[in-house]
């Protein structure tokens, strides 16, 4: 795995995200869909842009299993943007960094 990407273990999610001290960004993936490594592979040019404003995670669903279904998780990639525990964006599918870039500016405002 990458440094700039940290892969959520289901319980030191509270720990590592909720309570992380800058916004957390949470790419939910199952494995062997090609838009996920894609939306990984966009998330890793914004992680160089903002490093170290926003912390970068990655859950798989069928590990995280729990967590998919807390916030109901139905489709792969789903991301969400944590602001001190709290969801404050979300986007399900691929997107540009651009407008990635937009999504997070506007919850983190």
């Amino acid at each position: 795995m990458e440094q700039w990407l940290t892969e959520i273990r289901p319980h030191r999610f509270e720990a590592d995200v909720l309570k992380c001290p800058k916004p957390a960004l949470v790419v939910f993936l199952k494995r062997g869909i090609a838009s996920g490594d894609i939306l990984v592979a966009v998330l890793r040019r914004l992680a160089r842009e903002a490093e170290p404003e926003i912390c970068f995670f990655k859950a798989d669903v069928e590990g995280c299993a729990d967590l998919a279904a807390r916030y109901r998780i139905e489709k792969t990639p789903t991301t969400l943007l944590f602001v001190k525990g709290r969801i404050t964006a979300h986007f399900i599918g691929m997107m540009s960094a651009r407008k990635i870039r937009e999504i997070v500016g506007t919850g983190l405002g």
